[in-house]
C-alpha cells in the first residue's frame, strides 16, 4: 500500500476503534460514499482488531494463568484408549503428553514387541491441516536413519480415522528427568551429550527437516551411553508449510528469537535450542529466565544470556565461546550447521587447542582483574598497551600467509545490532558504530570501508564470505549493543572472511559511563588484529577521553545517531543540535561536541532549513571553539571548513582546514569528498578528481561519491569517465535521480544530442524534486527551450509545482520560461508581461 494511503487508513482506524460500536457502521457508510476502497480497508482492520481480543486472550490464558483460575492438568488419556486395540496395537498405558501428541505404551501384536505409540492430541483432531501435518511429520521422520535419532517403525491410521505412529520404547530416562534429579552434569558429559544431539540434528537437517522443539524432554539418555533425539512432532520439511496459521509452535524457554517473532525458521533455530540445552546442562539454569512465558520471551528477544556462574576455569574458554555463539540473536551470526557444531564439540572433548578462536588478552585480563578500573583510569590504557602486544603475537600465529594481497588487509565494521528496547538508549548502537569508524579512520595503514558501504548490511542474512566478497575485505567486525538499566552490554568479534574464523572476540558488561573506554579498546584490538599499527600520536588520540563527563558523551552519541540518519530531515538535525547543546552545557571544554555543533549549524544553513545569517554565525562560533580547545582534532578542522567556506566564503582557510582534517583521518571518505569539493572550487581539477576517486575507494557503495566524481569529470570535459561513474552511481542507488539527470546533460554536451536526456526525463515521475538539481519541471522546461519548442515548453510550465523552479545555485521563475516561450512563438506583448512577473518574484526574493 502507498505509505500516504496507509497513513490515511490508520488514522481513520485509530479514530473509529475508539467509537462506541453502534456508531461505527454509520461512520463507515459515510466514508464509503466517497471512497469505498478506504472504507473496506478500515473495516477489515476493525474486524481483525475485534478478533484479536479473543485470540490474544487465549494466548494470555496459556502463558499467564491466574491464581483464581489455575490451569487444569491435561488428562493423560483423553481418548480413553487404555485397554483398547488401535489397528494391530494393544494399548497398555499412557506414558506422557507433548505439544501435539499423546504417547502410549503399546504391544505390537504382529511382531510381539513393546512400542511407544503416538497419536495427536484431541484439539488437533478438529483441524484437518494438523492431521496432515502429523502424518507428514511421521513419513519424513521415518526416512531418517541415524544412531542419534529416534527410529519410526510404522505410520498408520485407525478405522476411526485416528492417525498414529509407532516408535521404539527406549530404556533409560530423558535429559529433563536427569537434570531434575542432579541439577547439572559434569562438563565432559554435557559436551558429549550435546555433540551426539548435534550429530542427530545434522542428519535431520541434511534431509531438510528442522526439529523446532529441541529441549531436554526430547533428548533420551540410554543406559549404554547412547543419546536419542525424540519427537519430531514439530518437524517441518524446509519450504513446506502445512500449518495454515502463524501459530508459534515450541516451548518458549528453548525458542529462538525468530520463533517468538513468528519469522521463518531453519536449522540455526535448532542450534539456538541446543545452546540453551547445553547451557542448562552446564549451569542447572536456563540462559533466559522470567516469572512467566511472556517474561521469558521478552528476555530471549531483548536481553543477553545470563553468564555461567561456575568456578573459574571449569568451563573451557572454547566451550564458552561456542555456547554464546549458539545464543546469538541474529541467526546468520550463529554457527552455520549442526555438523560444524558437532565437530567443534568433538574437538573440545579431545582437548583440541582452541586459541585461534579466543583472545589471549581476554584470558590474561580476566586473571589480572584489570577490567574493574574506572572509566578514565590511566591504568586501563597502560595495561592495554601490553595486552596489545600479546594479541598481536597471537594474530601473527593465526592469520594465514596472505601473499601481500591488499584486500586481505582491508576491514569492514558492520552496523552494530541494537538489542536495546526502543526508547532512551536505542541510540547507543548507531553512536558507538560511528565513533568506532571514526577512530579506525585515523589509522594510516588501515584500509577501512566507509559508512555507506557497510550500512546496507544492517540486519543482513548474508554469509561472512559473501559480505567479504562484496566489500572486498579480509575481515569483518560484528557487534551487538544492549543497554539494560545502567549497564552497557557490548559483544564484538573480528572474523576472518576467508576461513570464517573468529580472530578476536570480547564481551563487555559495564556501566554506561564506560562507553568511550569500550570503543577505544575495541579500536586498538582491531588495529592490532589486522596487523596494522597505531602511531604514538594516534595511540594517544584513541585512548584520550574526549570529555571528563560520561553524561555529556552520551548526549553526544545520541546526537550523532540523529545526525547520521540517511533521511536528513530537519527534525533530525534539530534533535541533534539540542543534544549537542546539552553535551556542551555539561562540559564546555568538550571540543568534539563543539565541532559537531558547527557541522549541524552549517548543514542546516546549507540545506536551507534555516538560511539566516545568524545560523552561519553560530556555526563559525562553534568551529572556533572546537579549534581553540583541540587544535589537532580532525573534526574541528572539518567544522572550520564547513563554517568558513559556507559562511564567509573563505575558501582558502576552509581548504587548509580540510587538509589538516584529512591528515588526521586519512581513512574518512566524507573528508575526501569535501576535499574534492574544495579543490574543485579552487579550480584544481586534477586534485579534485583524485580526491573524489580516493573517496570512492574508501566507500565503494556510496552512490553520492560516484555522483560527485561524475559531475566533476563532466565539468572537466572528461565525458567518458563521467558517464561511467554516473552509471555506477545509478547501479548503487537506482532512485538517485540526480545521477540520471546529470548523465543526460553530460551526453548533451558530449555528443550534441538530446536523446539521452529526453529518455531520462521521460522515465521520471512528474511530481519529483531532484536534490541539488531542483524540480524535474526545470529540466523538462530547459530541454524544451533548447529544442526551441514553445508549445511543449508552455505545456511543461502548466504542470510546474510552483511559481519558481529553484536549485541550490539558481532561481528560475516559471514566468521567465514563459517569457522565453512567448518570444519563441513571436508574441512579444505576452513575453514582456511574463518577464515583468519574473522580475516581481525576483525582487521579492531579494528583499527577503
Amino acid at each position: 500500500m502507498d505509505p500516504r494511503r496507509w497513513r490515511e487508513v490508520r488514522a481513520l482506524f485509530d479514530e473509529l476503534v475508539e467509537l462506541p460500536p453502534a456508531q461505527v457502521p454509520d461512520r463507515l457508510a459515510t466514508i464509503g460514499d466517497t471512497d469505498p476502497a478506504l472504507r473496506d480497508s478500515v473495516a477489515s482492520l476493525l474486524e481483525a482488531d475485534r478478533q484479536a481480543h479473543h485470540r490474544l486472550g487465549v494466548v494470555e490464558a496459556g502463558l499467564l494463568p491466574t491464581p483464581e483460575s489455575p490451569p487444569s492438568a491435561p488428562r493423560l488419556d483423553p481418548f480413553e484408549l487404555t485397554g483398547r486395540t488401535l489397528a494391530h496395537f494393544q494399548i497398555l498405558a499412557p506414558l506422557g503428553s507433548g505439544g501435539m501428541g499423546i504417547v502410549y505404551r503399546a504391544e505390537d501384536t504382529r511382531l510381539k514387541r513393546t512400542v511407544a505409540l503416538k497419536v495427536p492430541r484431541p484439539e488437533y483432531r478438529l483441524d484437518p491441516s494438523a492431521t496432515e501435518r502429523f502424518l507428514h511429520e511421521a513419513r519424513t521422520a521415518a526416512g531418517l536413519d541415524h544412531p542419534n535419532l529416534c527410529s519410526i517403525h510404522e505410520v498408520g491410521e485407525s478405522e476411526e480415522g485416528l492417525p498414529f505412529l509407532a516408535m521404539p520404547l527406549y530404556p533409560g530416562e530423558t535429559l529433563k528427568a536427569r537434570l531434575a534429579r542432579e541439577g547439572t552434569l559434569p562438563v565432559a558429559e554435557a559436551v558429549a551429550i550435546a555433540e551426539k544431539v548435534a550429530q542427530g540434528l545434522a542428519s535431520a537437517h541434511t534431509a531438510g527437516i528442522v526439529h523446532r522443539d529441541v529441549k531436554p524432554g526430547n533428548v533420551m539418555l540410554l543406559p549404554d551411553g547412547a543419546v536419542k533425539v525424540l519427537d519430531f512432532g514439530l518437524a517441518k520439511v524446509q519450504d513446506l508449510s502445512l500449518t495454515g496459521s502463524r501459530t508459534q509452535l515450541g516451548t518458549v524457554m528453548y525458542m529462538a528469537p525468530e520463533q517468538i517473532h513468528g519469522a521463518p525458521v531453519d536449522e540455526r533455530t535448532d542450534l539456538w535450542a541446543l545452546g540453551v540445552v547445553l547451557f542448562e546442562m552446564l549451569t542447572g539454569r536456563r540462559p533466559f529466565e522470567g516469572e512467566n512465558g511472556v517474561a521469558v520471551a521478552h528476555a530471549v528477544v531483548h536481553e543477553e544470556p545470563i553468564r555461567p556462574s561456575l568456578p573459574s576455569g571449569e568451563i573451557p574458554r572454547a566451550l564458552e565461546d561456542l555456547l554464546f555463539a549458539l545464543l546469538r540473536k541474529d541467526p546468520p551470526s550463529r554457527p552455520g550447521t549442526a555438523r560444524q557444531v558437532a565437530a567443534e564439540l568433538a574437538a573440545i572433548q579431545r582437548g583440541h587447542p582452541y586459541t585461534a578462536r579466543r583472545s589471549v588478552r581476554r584470558r590474561w585480563a580476566a586473571a589480572t582483574g584489570w577490567r574493574q578500573s574506572g572509566l578514565w583510569a590511566t591504568r586501563r590504557h597502560t595495561v592495554l598497551a601490553s595486552g596489545l602486544l600479546l594479541t598481536a603475537l597471537v594474530v601473527v600465529a593465526v592469520l594465514p600467509d596472505r601473499g601481500g594481497n591488499t584486500r586481505e588487509h582491508a576491514i569492514a565494521v558492520l552496523p552494530f545490532e541494537n538489542l536495546s528496547a526502543d526508547g532512551p538508549h536505542a541510540y547507543f548502537a548507531a553512536g558507538l558504530h560511528d565513533e568506532l569508524l571514526t577512530q579506525l579512520s585515523s589509522v594510516a595503514g588501515l584500509s577501512l570501508r566507509g559508512r555507506a558501504s557497510v550500512m546496507g548490511y544492517a540486519g543482513t542474512t548474508k554469509s561472512v564470505r559473501k559480505i567479504g566478497e562484496e566489500l572486498q575485505v579480509g575481515a569483518l567486525v560484528q557487534a551487538s549493543v544492549q543497554v539494560v538499566g545502567e549497564r552497557l552490554r557490548f559483544n564484538v568479534q573480528l572474523i576472518d572472511v576467508a576461513t570464517d574464523r573468529t580472530l578476536w572476540a570480547e564481551r563487555y558488561d559495564r556501566t554506561l559511563d564506560d562507553a568511550f573506554a569500550i570503543q577505544s579498546e575495541v579500536a586498538q584490538q582491531v588495529v592490532a588484529a589486522v596487523g596494522s599499527a597505531l602511531s604514538a600520536e594516534a595511540q594517544r588520540e584513541v585512548t584520550r577521553p574526549p570529555t571528563a563527563s560520561a553524561e555529556a558523551y552520551r548526549f553526544y552519541l545520541q546526537g550523532r545517531a540523529y545526525f547520521l540518519r540517511p533521511t536528513r530531515l530537519r527534525q533530525d538535525y534539530e534533535a541533534a543540535e539540542q543534544l549537542y547543546e546539552r553535551a556542551v552545557a555539561l562540559d564546555s571544554t568538550f571540543a568534539l561536541a563543539h565541532a559537531a555543533l558547527a557541522e549541524v549549524h552549517a548543514l542546516t544553513h546549507r540545506l536551507r532549513y534555516d538560511p539566516s545569517p545568524h545560523r552561519l554565525t553560530r556555526a563559525i562560533t562553534a568551529a572556533d571553539n572546537a579549534i581553540r580547545l583541540a587544535p589537532n582534532l580532525p573534526q574541528a578542522h572539518l567544522a572550520v571548513r564547513l563554517a568558513y567556506a559556507l559562511g564567509r566564503g573563505d575558501f582558502k582557510r576552509g581548504h587548509d582546514a580540510l587538509l589538516r582534517a584529512a591528515q588526521g583521518l586519512p581513512g574518512d571518505a566524507r573528508i575526501r569528498q569535501y576535499l574534492g569539493f574544495s579543490h574543485r572550487g579552487l579550480g584544481q581539477w586534477d586534485q579534485a578528481i583524485a580526491a573524489f576517486t580516493k573517496a570512492t575507494e574508501l566507500d565503494p557503495a556510496d552512490a553520492d561519491l560516484f555522483l560527485s566524481l561524475g559531475i566533476t569529470q563532466g565539468l572537466a570535459r572528461r565525458y567518458a569517465d563521467a558517464a561511467e561513474n554516473l552509471v555506477q552511481a545509478q547501479r548503487l542507488a537506482p532512485d538517485l535521480h540526480d545521477a540520471a539527470i546529470t548523465r543526460g546533460w553530460i551526453h548533451a554536451r558530449w555528443t550534441g544530442r538530446l536523446d539521452t536526456l529526453d529518455a531520462v526525463l521521460s522515465r521520471l515521475p512528474d511530481a519529483l524534486s531532484i536534490g541539488r538539481h531542483g524540480d524535474i519541471a526545470l529540466h523538462r522546461a530547459t530541454l524544451s527551450l533548447w529544442r526551441r519548442n514553445p508549445g511543449q515548453l508552455l505545456q511543461v510550465l502548466r504542470t510546474a509545482p510552483g511559481p519558481v523552479l529553484e536549485t541550490e545555485l539558481s532561481f528560475q521563475p516559471v514566468a521567465l520560461f514563459g517569457g522565453w516561450a512567448h518570444r519563441l512563438a513571436g508574441d512579444e506583448p505576452a513575453a514582456r508581461a511574463a518577464f515583468d512577473s519574473a522580475l516581481v518574484l525576483l525582487d521579492a526574493r531579494l528583499a527577503d
